[in-house]
């Protein structure tokens, strides 16, 4: 097997001012990237020369702006391949930061749970307090700045209800092109809250998609959402079936602040998904480990007869799920969104 990063993470810190209820990042490692390490792994996934996504994550990545600014120069300086983007929760933006980010084209997904009155019951601060307010003013940095963003919604047992209002709400923003949703991954702090049921998944989709079409109408702009994006890609035979699932194939690298090497993001501090460090790069036996116990894992999915035109869940999903099996709300979500599709 050919280590041929095409998805690349930097955790560049475990820390985060936010202390969200359902965190999964919340065990990462809470040291600071050094910008050597980063350098090092943004290497290991350029030596192929071919293509390939560098994400800056965390934590709050932006607590650590100077790494994150040394790696975006060291890539520009070198011309190489990446395709940068930046999940923050937008608390910490300024107007020099985000003309950086603008500059060499850093693409920015902001994370957003609802309105803000739905935001503030699971994003807070450490002090409890909700942080809806922080996070519109850096969404306002960007505005003014005229720059789009992306917003993802984490989806619990909680919201899923309330999930159509921010549809209106991405509208009202004004700069925002893109709501992906994260339904809740039971790790780190996860654990302890319940994810929605496939039902109210499947409605709140529904509800989303014809809340979208109308507001496209009143407004001369259709939203993006990711969902939709790869089961019309996968419909069009643009992409392979888990084709997502970099992990699986072998193509991710999730590098956390100290230079070790997971799978993927919601399986850092698993040894058993730990499969190298920047230092030595990637075990090829390691890897091929983990690929396996992804397939094998992940093989009921090639039962269902959507599987061509869903591609199949997400591992970590299942493997944090209490039981065994499919995520019911995960096949619920793509249901909903390829039934949106077939009828649109």
């Amino acid at each position: 097997m050919t280590n041929k990063i095409k998805m690349l993470v930097l955790s560049l810190t475990g820390q985060c001012n936010f202390s969200c209820r359902y965190c999964y990042a919340s065990e990462h490692d809470k040291g600071m990237m050094d910008f050597t390490t980063a350098a090092k792994a943004i290497d290991l996934a350029a030596c192929s020369g071919e293509r390939f996504v560098l994400q800056f994550s965390g934590g709050e990545p932006l607590l650590n702006f100077n790494c994150l600014k040394k790696a975006v120069e060291y890539v520009s300086h070198n011309n190489l391949p990446a395709c940068l983007q930046l999940q923050t929760n937008a608390s910490l933006l300024t107007d020099d930061i985000a003309r950086f980010l603008c500059k060499n084209n850093v693409a920015i997904g902001v994370s957003l749970d609802g309105n803000p009155e739905v935001n503030d019951k699971f994003r807070l601060f450490r002090d409890g307090r909700g942080t809806a307010s922080a996070i519109m003013h850096g969404l306002d940095v960007l505005k003014r700045n005229n720059i789009a963003a992306g917003i993802t919604c984490v989806v619990t047992a909680e919201n899923v209800r309330q999930l159509p209002d921010i549809v209106e709400f991405a509208y009202y923003i004004g700069n925002i092109r893109k709501i992906g949703f994260d339904l809740l991954r039971e790790h780190g702090r996860g654990i302890n809250m319940l994810p929605p049921t496939g039902p109210a998944v499947q409605q709140a989709m529904l509800n989303i998609y014809e809340r979208a079409r109308q507001m496209a109408k009143l407004t001369g702009y259709k939203m993006v959402f990711p969902q939709k994006e790869r089961i019309s890609m996968l419909q069009h035979h643009l992409i392979c079936e888990f084709d997502h699932c970099f992990a699986m194939n072998g193509e991710a690298a999730f590098v956390d602040a100290r230079g070790k090497i997971y799978a993927c993001s919601s399986l850092v501090g698993n040894e058993r998904f730990c499969i190298g460090n920047v230092d030595t790069g990637i075990d090829d036996d390691l890897l091929q480990k983990t690929c396996r116990i992804i397939r094998k894992s992940m093989t009921l999915c090639r039962q269902c007869n959507v599987f061509g035109l869903c591609g199949g869940g997400c591992f970590t999903r299942w493997y944090g799920a209490a039981g065994s099996g499919p995520c019911k709300s995960e096949c619920a979500l793509k249901k909903a969104s390829i039934a949106d599709i077939v009828n649109d």
